[in-house]
């Protein structure tokens, strides 16, 4: 038996031609005028979400059963695959968009490599598809059904926090998978979180309960005119933990190919230090992101907080935090940045004119008015009575 479930089972803390439409049941009928699911994504439109119903027959294969989540950039389904051996699969449908839909790239370059070891606390894709809509193309993959995020499996605990047990088992599979990615794969996953940390299904069973619930009772749902958006079916994970299995790495939307990269990647209160100073960043990156997901998980709050207490997005809030818990950055770390470089000299390189003593006094003197903090800065009066500025100037 997996060893991350039985540590959970031990603790007690709280394309269009390929579809087919089929019948429906009654079902709760939601308020148009009440905004659900998808609809609260920013930016939200809803004709670039296909119009998947429950019955929906895609690729006269895939059942759609139920629906099991939503983002931005797709609704995603619990789908009974009849053309094997009726086995259950999670189908993501993805937004039409003009920007191209890496994910099954990407998932198709990890399936290509070698057998490493981690690789199956990596998600992978079963099958991928196209389907035409009202608006365009959608892609849709084909994956493992998975039982919840790790976030989730935490919120079932009281305190919301994993036990120094649990945390040990999460952490050495979601590290023996990135071993897999960065060194078997040669990728960045770039978005490390508890929310795509994901906890598979070791007991088919309670597959077979989702889809018996969703008959008994419909999800509840929003129709207006020909489009149906559907409520998500809430499934209390603590009426499930004997399926509980190993930690899957999901989401692999933004995960990079390559070791060296630029640009902005992460949510702010993951982002390492070299991509908010702009540096070029690997893999080291997701082992920033580990650490700071291992608070939230342990500990019940965030390491950083780059909001502050005003919500405003700060960078120099956040390397404040950084140099305050971990020391200030060496200088070889702030070389390394090639566009703000750092002149390889000091502020008394800069004076020219001066020599012995007097220059010390000048020195002390301008340091007085530059300093970091500003509170550290001496005032006008301090200045006055300086004893640079009031010794007798030499005469050549």
């Amino acid at each position: 038996m997996n060893t991350f479930l039985k540590t959970i089972r031990g603790f007690t803390r709280r394309p269009a031609s390929s579809l087919r439409r089929v019948g429906s049941s009654k079902f709760a009928n939601l308020d148009k005028a009440v905004k659900i699911e998808e609809e609260w994504m920013p930016h939200y439109e809803k004709s670039v979400y296909y119009p998947v119903r429950i019955g929906d027959l895609f690729q006269n294969r895939y059942k759609v059963v139920s629906k099991l989540g939503y983002g931005a950039n797709s609704t995603v389904w619990f789908c009974r695959d009849l053309g094997r051996q009726h086995n259950y699969v999670a189908l993501k449908v993805c937004i039409t968009s003009s920007v191209v839909n890496r994910e099954v790239e990407i998932y198709k370059h990890i399936a290509a490599r070698p057998k490493y070891g981690g690789e199956m606390f990596v998600r992978t894709m079963q099958d991928s598809f196209e389907i035409k809509g009202p608006a365009g193309i959608h892609q849709c993959l084909v994956q493992e059904p998975l039982l919840a995020s790790l976030y989730e499996l935490q919120h079932t605990l009281n305190p919301a926090s994993l036990t120094e047990e649990l945390l040990k088992e999460s952490l050495k599979e979601i590290f023996a998978g990135l071993e897999f990615l960065h060194s078997g794969a040669n990728v960045v996953h770039t978005d490390l979180q508890a929310r795509n940390i994901m906890i598979a299904c070791s007991d088919p069973t309670v597959f077979e309960e989702w889809e018996k619930a969703e008959q008994e009772e419909p999800s509840p749902r929003k129709v207006d005119g020909d489009r149906v958006v559907y409520q998500s079916r809430n499934f209390d994970l603590r009426n499930f933990l004997r399926g509980v299995g190993r930690c899957v790495i999901a989401d692999l939307g933004t995960t990079r190919i390559g070791k060296q990269h630029d640009g902005f990647i992460q949510p702010e209160i993951y982002r390492a230090p070299e991509v908010m100073l702009c540096m070029p960043w690997g893999p080291p990156a997701d082992i920033w992101n580990v650490g700071v997901m291992i608070w939230d998980l342990f500990e019940e709050g965030h390491l950083f907080s780059p909001g502050g207490d005003d919500r405003k997005l700060s960078n120099a809030r956040m390397l404040g935090e950084m140099i305050a818990l971990l020391g200030p950055p060496s200088q070889e770390f702030l070389h390394r940045d090639d566009e703000t470089l750092i002149p390889d000299y000091s502020l008394e390189d800069c004076e020219i004119y001066l020599e012995g003593n007097n220059k010390a006094l000048f020195m002390s003197f301008m340091r007085k008015m530059l300093q970091w903090e500003p509170e550290k800065r001496a005032t006008a009066l301090e200045l006055l009575q300086d004893e640079w500025l009031n010794s007798p100037t030499r005469e050549d």
